[in-house]
């Protein structure tokens, strides 16, 4: 019963990961066409969304391999499971070393983009105090978003660490 929990706890973190980042790329898509104002863009020129997207596919990933073992929960796969002990112990060595792995790349990731990016990442732009903030505070959340990854970076140090717990 206790990795379901934790299982169910991995699930409801990659979904929360999900919903923000979701939410920060939909705010970004939506304002990153605006003109610019007092010669400052919205954002910046060479924007690097990819540390993001790859935490999203790496979200996504986990999510339906979380699917995949509810689903075999639902149709009785622990009962077996424990019937073919050995198979099911693989399974799941391999199974928590394929999240770890994954969750791990991408905060490094992550926080090597923020490192390296010199305010031009999403991050960095967001979060970067200035004039430009308030020109385009009437369109743009920047601190919302800032927010955002702040949390979801958080989420993915906690998912790293709960995965370290099953």
């Amino acid at each position: 019963m206790a990795k379901m929990g934790l299982r169910g706890t991995s699930f409801s973190c990659s979904l929360i990961v999900l919903s923000m980042l979701s939410t920060t790329f939909s705010i970004f898509n939506a304002t990153k066409t605006l003109p610019s104002r007092s010669k400052l863009p919205a954002w910046a020129p060479q924007q690097s969304t990819w540390p993001q997207i790859l935490l999203l596919s790496i979200a996504c990933v986990s999510l339906a391999m979380a699917l995949i073992v509810f689903y075999g929960y639902y149709k009785g796969g622990h009962k077996r499971a424990e019937k073919a002990a050995v198979y099911y112990t693989v399974f799941s060595v391999g199974f928590f070393t394929f999240s770890t792995v994954m969750w791990i790349i991408g905060a490094v990731v992550l926080n090597e983009s923020r490192r390296n990016g010199k305010g031009t990442d999403m991050w960095g732009w967001s979060c970067k105090d200035g004039k430009r903030k308030s020109v385009f505070g009437q369109d743009v959340d920047y601190a919302l978003i800032c927010r955002l990854q702040v949390s979801h970076s958080l989420q993915a140090d906690h998912q790293i660490a709960l995965l370290m717990t099953e």
